[in-house]
């Protein structure tokens, strides 16, 4: 059941609009409030008429208010229901995704060793025969998605499709057919876990930060090094899917 926001719990911190600007500080000051955990994530926040009353405010500057705040990605204004404070991505991609991941848990791991191997394999071969070019394409790759995962509020659909392209660019730069065949095929499989592994906390940043390592080693030409980088990467993926639960 959806948590709703009592009066009594928050409501006595907030205080009365007497400057100019009143719709951004009846922002402010919701905001605030939402960050201080006054008004929980998936809580209900009050009623425009107990909003108005409390700021001392006209109905037109609580919905300009709010509305600023749902620009913001801070809530959902959900229409004949009212105003709620959003989920953290972890939160929403938490629960469609926990049945599958445990449903398919050893398959995932099975898959992600065949596709770290192939991975290690393509980003050896890069380092010692890429084209310059090639580089340039992983780097923008790379650049790219960094871009996409360092946002606010990232898009985890987009996030996931722009990490196959960056995996997908290595597997390319090696000038062979059969790698990038594969590695496309595993990755496909492989869709429906990618937004679950994203909205692990700290991952986003913590791909952000392999996958810088990884281009790094592709342009110093060593071959061990870069194997390294991605070992790296695609062992502390699979190491999660271990502590997963496991189907019974």
């Amino acid at each position: 059941m959806t948590a709703k926001y009592e009066a009594s719990a928050g409501m006595g911190r907030f205080t009365a609009v007497e400057r100019t600007s009143p719709t951004q500080q009846v922002r402010e000051q919701l905001l605030e409030a939402i960050e201080r955990g006054d008004i929980p994530a998936g809580a209900m926040l009050p009623s425009e008429r107990v909003l108005c009353e409390t700021f001392g405010v006209s109905r037109v500057s609580v919905r300009e208010a709010l509305a600023g705040l749902e620009a913001m990605k801070i809530i959902e204004i959900r229409h004949g229901r009212g105003a709620f404070v959003r989920k953290s991505i972890n939160e929403q991609y938490a629960e469609p995704f926990a049945k599958y991941l445990e449903l398919h848990r050893d398959e995932l791991i099975e898959l992600n060793k065949v596709r770290g191997a192939l991975d290690e394999l393509a980003a050896a071969e890069v380092a010692e025969h890429a084209t310059d070019q090639g580089l340039a394409e992983i780097e923008r790759a790379q650049e790219v998605f960094r871009a996409a995962a360092a946002q606010d509020a990232p898009n985890l659909a987009e996030v996931s499709r722009l990490d196959v392209e960056f995996h997908l660019s290595i597997a390319r730069a090696t000038g062979g057919e059969l790698l990038p065949r594969l590695l496309g095929e595993l990755n496909e499989v492989m869709t429906e876990s990618r937004p679950a592994t994203f909205s692990r906390e700290g991952q986003l940043t913590r791909s952000i930060r392999d996958h810088q390592a990884i281009v790094t080693a592709l342009k110093s030409r060593d071959a061990n090094r870069a194997r390294k980088a991605m070992q790296k990467h695609m062992l502390a993926i699979r190491e999660w899917y271990e502590d997963l639960p496991g189907k019974s």
